[in-house]
């Protein structure tokens, strides 16, 4: 027996070889030494496999492993069987990885046309989209697949100006125009007479009053290819093209979409239900203010005024508290 550091060892040769082994081996082997040591220190298998939170008889066999492979014994040990005789044969797992690969298709799908296949082929074999997705993740396809879905859900335009995106909401019904810088994240917004074509390009000239690369929308009737206020409008104002998201894919506008929320979030708890176009407008500016200039953006670790113009608004706190009239709550 030899104690090393306040551990027990039974030969010399142990200590330099649990160095190398994971924790849970060397508790294993603390407690098969204390069931093997000379007596008085010598303590029963029972107390040894509380010690590891065992039963008695599990604690047995591991001392039996020990003594039959020394520490080797006391690594854990898959319980996979030597041999899988249900398992797919690896031709038709080429076959599915295949068709994975050119359709792009889940495991639902793929086992659609494979079962289909067979049909054709006379085969009575089924396949079942469970077995499907675990070959497939078992070949790392569908963990390649949301790497790629990962790199093309997130995109930035990083620079000032060279994306915008517009777009309408609705605060108790009142039309509302947003836009938003796509790299800055700096936003307008302005409550609209009404819906029609020319009062939103008349909002968007008065929101952004200089020339911008490329403009992003959807494709409602306001934004249309068919619309000629909006080719005017881009004409005169946008340098490159106008840009259409995707039908029925609103997260393309996701970045808009937030600054959209969070302003009704404001507005509902500044007016409640109120439809007064001159009131939701002067809040609507003293939150833009904020939002622009005191609002910290992790996604672009600054503020959206700052990384547009290079520079703050310094009044934007003073102005806030004295629109929320917090001046004998927060200092100025």
């Amino acid at each position: 027996m030899i104690l090393h550091r306040g551990n027990i060892y039974l030969v010399k040769e142990h200590i330099e070889k649990l160095k190398s082994e994971e924790e849970q081996v060397q508790k294993r082997y603390q407690a098969v030494a204390k069931t093997l040591i000379p007596e008085p220190f010598r303590i029963v298998r029972e107390k040894a496999a509380e010690l590891l939170g065992l039963c008695k008889r599990q604690m047995q066999r591991i001392v039996k492993q020990f003594l039959k492979e020394g520490i080797e014994g006391l690594r854990y040990k898959s319980k996979r069987p030597k041999t899988s005789p249900n398992q797919t044969p690896e031709v038709i797992e080429d076959r599915i990885e295949k068709v994975r690969k050119a359709s792009g298709f889940g495991s639902q799908d793929i086992a659609v046309l494979l079962n289909e296949s067979s049909r054709r082929e006379g085969k009575i074999r089924k396949f079942w989209p469970s077995t499907i997705n675990n070959i497939l993740v078992r070949k790392g396809e569908i963990e390649r697949e949301k790497q790629i879905q990962k790199g093309c859900q997130y995109f930035d335009w990083l620079h000032p100006n060279r994306l915008i995106q517009a777009d309408l909401t609705k605060f108790n019904g009142v039309p509302i125009l947003t836009m938003e810088d796509d790299g800055t994240r700096k936003g307008w917004a302005i409550a609209l007479r009404d819906e029609k074509e020319t009062s939103v390009t008349d909002g968007m000239e008065k929101l952004i009053k200089r020339k911008y690369d490329n403009l992003l929308t959807d494709n409602g009737s306001q934004f249309s290819r068919k619309n000629a206020n909006i080719r005017k409008y881009c004409e005169k104002n946008v340098k490159e093209k106008h840009i259409w998201t995707s039908v029925h894919h609103p997260q393309t506008m996701g970045k808009l979409s937030a600054f959209q929320k969070a302003l009704k979030r404001f507005l509902r708890h500044k007016l409640r239900r109120s439809r007064n176009k001159k009131i939701i407008n002067h809040w609507i500016h003293v939150w833009e203010q904020w939002y622009n200039n005191g609002k910290f953006h992790s996604s672009i670790k600054s503020y959206p005024e700052e990384k547009y113009s290079g520079k703050r608004d310094e009044k934007w706190y003073e102005n806030i508290v004295k629109a929320l009239k917090l001046e004998n709550v927060l200092t100025v």
